[in-house]
């Protein structure tokens, strides 16, 4: 790329995509490697955001229904995936 062009919102979101599927790459990976413990609960422990928990969150259009949600997973090693994704951004103008 040029030094004066910019890019577009589709190749971030993308490039932070692939972050975040390096992030569930690596979660896998310290996963089979390190034994049980203290650093491995560190860094392969979840929290759940999104909506949809309640096993009662039935959308009703008299016609249909239908259950909504969206969850995201975030952990240690997705914000390192993040992280590393971000750093390509930058590195790479």
């Amino acid at each position: 790329m040029k030094a004066g062009s910019k890019r577009s919102v589709s190749f971030i979101f993308l490039t932070l995509f692939f972050g975040v599927i390096i992030g569930t790459i690596l979660s896998m990976l310290l996963g089979a490697i390190l034994p049980g413990g203290v650093v491995r609960e560190f860094f392969l422990t979840t929290t759940s955001i999104g909506w949809g928990i309640t096993p009662n969150n039935w959308t009703d259009m008299f016609i249909f229904r239908f259950k909504t949600g969206l969850f995201l997973d975030i952990s240690v090693t997705s914000i390192l995936g993040l992280g590393v994704a971000w750093y390509f951004l930058r590195y790479f103008k």
